[in-house]
């Protein structure tokens, strides 16, 4: 009986060398076919998760730039013009821009559309626009109120703060 065992025994250790180890062609094209869905559910929601963070970056960046507007402004109301220039008929969207040490683009492309910064004179704020599309969906826009704003323009710049209020 031990001799029966000891080749049965022989026989499982010889089938087990010989078999080999690794995947059927079946278990390769499932395990694929699982990953090509995984991936199709997931580029929309990363694509869209980036346009999203962009769309946030911009939005932040033009209340920062009213922000500093809105303070500069204040200043120039007060008779304050140490801050940003000596006379307020001489303080420009670049000076505030400068003084505050902030980055606002011009321009920003989100997928394909690109978004140009304005000014709203009838509520004081800035916007980012493409023709008629605001990227703060929540407000609707008036086309007559809108002045291009050039936050990265030069010191020659024509916007003037005061301007800007002036309604």
């Amino acid at each position: 009986m031990n001799e029966i065992q000891a080749v049965k025994t022989a026989k499982i250790e010889e089938v087990k060398k010989n078999s080999k180890k690794g995947f059927t062609l079946v278990e390769l094209v499932v395990v694929i076919a699982i990953l090509a869905i995984l991936a199709a559910i997931a580029i929309p929601v990363v694509s869209s998760t980036i346009q999203s963070s962009q769309r946030s970056s911009a939005l932040s960046n033009a209340q920062t730039l009213e922000l500093a507007l809105k303070e500069a402004h204040a200043q120039i109301v007060a008779k304050d013009y140490t801050v940003y220039s000596t006379n307020k008929d001489n303080t420009t969207v670049a000076d505030v821009v400068k003084a505050k040490a902030i980055t606002v683009p011009n321009t920003v492309k989100i997928g394909s559309d690109t978004y140009t910064l304005n000014w709203c004179q009838a509520d004081s704020k800035c916007y980012y626009v493409n023709g008629t599309d605001n990227l703060d969906s929540s407000v609707t826009l008036t086309g007559k109120t809108l002045k291009a704003l050039d936050a990265s323009a030069t010191a020659t710049s024509p916007e003037k703060v005061m301007s800007l209020f002036n309604k």
